[in-house]
C-alpha cells in the first residue's frame, strides 16, 4: 500500500467543478438551445414543405403512369375539409396543416356520392390530360401544379398566394 506524503499546511483540493463553473456551463447551454431551437423549428417547417411538394409531384406522376399503363381515365381529387389528395380512389396523401393550399377544380361535376373531393386533374388513356391547378404554399410562396392538356405531363411553376 502506498501512502501519499503531503507537505504540512498544504490543503488537498478535491477533483470536480465549482458551482460557478457549473452555472456558467448551464447558462451557455441555455443560450445555445434558445438560438438553435428557433432555427430548428424553421428548418422543420421548410423540410415539411419540400417533402409535401415532392409527394404531390410523385402522386401526380403515378396517376399519369397508371392511366397509360392500364389504358383508362385516372382522376386526381382534393378534399379541402380533410386536406387530402387522392389518386383514383387510392389511399390519400395528407397535406400538413401549416401549409396553404389553393386549388381550381378541373370541372364542376354534380356531387356524386362515389367521388370524394374536388376533381383537380383527369388523365386520359390516350395520354392527354385536363385539369385545374393545385398550389402548395408556405408563407405565401410555393409551387403550383398544372397538367399539359396535349401531352399529359405535369408542370410545376413558382406560385404566390392569391389575395
Amino acid at each position: 500500500m502506498r501512502m501519499r506524503n503531503r507537505a504540512p499546511g498544504v490543503r488537498h483540493r478535491g477533483a470536480g467543478f465549482t458551482l460557478l463553473e457549473l452555472l456558467v456551463v448551464l447558462v451557455l447551454a441555455a443560450l445555445t438551445v434558445s438560438v438553435v431551437g428557433g432555427g430548428a423549428q424553421s428548418f422543420m417547417e421548410r423540410a415539411r414543405y419540400h417533402q409535401t411538394v415532392r409527394e404531390v409531384a410523385t402522386h401526380l406522376s403515378q396517376a399519369r403512369a397508371l392511366c397509360v399503363q392500364e389504358g383508362r381515365v385516372v382522376l386526381v381529387t382534393y378534399e379541402p375539409l380533410t386536406r387530402q389528395l387522392r389518386v383514383d380512389g387510392q389511399s390519400p396523401m395528407d397535406i400538413p396543416a401549416p401549409l396553404e393550399v389553393e386549388w381550381e377544380a378541373a370541372e364542376r361535376l354534380p356531387r356524386d356520392a362515389s367521388l370524394a373531393g374536388e376533381p383537380l386533374f383527369v388523365f386520359n388513356a390516350d395520354g392527354g390530360a385536363r385539369g385545374g391547378r393545385l398550389a402548395v404554399l408556405r408563407a405565401g410562396r410555393g409551387v403550383a401544379f398544372r397538367v399539359n392538356w396535349l401531352f399529359g405531363t405535369i408542370e410545376q411553376a413558382a406560385a404566390v398566394a392569391r389575395s
